[in-house]
């Protein structure tokens, strides 16, 4: 007498295939978005040191003046400072990346805003070339904001 093992082996497939099924399914629903959050997290890291270094690098202060301004309630002494350099949108964003915000004022100009883990760094533009940054604290709100002149530069 012969035993055939013809039913069993259907069986065997299908529970494997659901195995794998199962482990795919559990890869994509917990791991992708988890994957992409941090992702999402080491880019808002890298945009934050590129916002940081963009706003140290096209602002100049002047250490040789010092100018009474309200901050917090309190007028503290600080050195005015002014924009370093003017340079156009293009240039901006091959060096901070495509920005979150660009919206264009009554006038035409250009506002392009980029956001990193705690600042905020929006450049006006007008007729192409910049003529103001504004770097702003995303736990406080305070900043500052750099003209080509830093008469009208101020902390808000």
């Amino acid at each position: 007498m012969m035993v055939s093992n013809f039913g069993r082996a259907p069986w065997r497939f299908i529970v494997i295939q659901f195995l794998v099924l199962t482990g795919l399914l559990a890869f994509i629903k917990f791991y992708l978005p988890h994957h992409a959050r941090e992702l999402a997290a080491r880019d808002a890291a890298t945009r934050e040191l590129k916002i940081n270094s963009f706003f140290q690098d096209s602002v100049v202060e002047n250490s040789t003046r010092e100018v009474s301004v309200p901050f917090d309630g309190a007028i503290v002494k600080r050195h005015p400072k002014r924009l370093r350099i003017t340079f156009s949108a293009q240039d901006a964003e091959s060096v901070l990346g495509v920005p979150n915000t660009n919206t264009t004022d009554f006038r035409g100009g250009q506002h392009l805003t980029w956001t990193g883990t705690s600042h905020k760094l929006e450049a006006a533009f007008d007729s192409g070339r910049l003529y103001c940054l504004i770097w702003r604290d995303l736990g406080t709100h305070h900043g500052e904001l750099a003209y080509h002149s830093e008469d009208q530069w101020s902390l808000y």
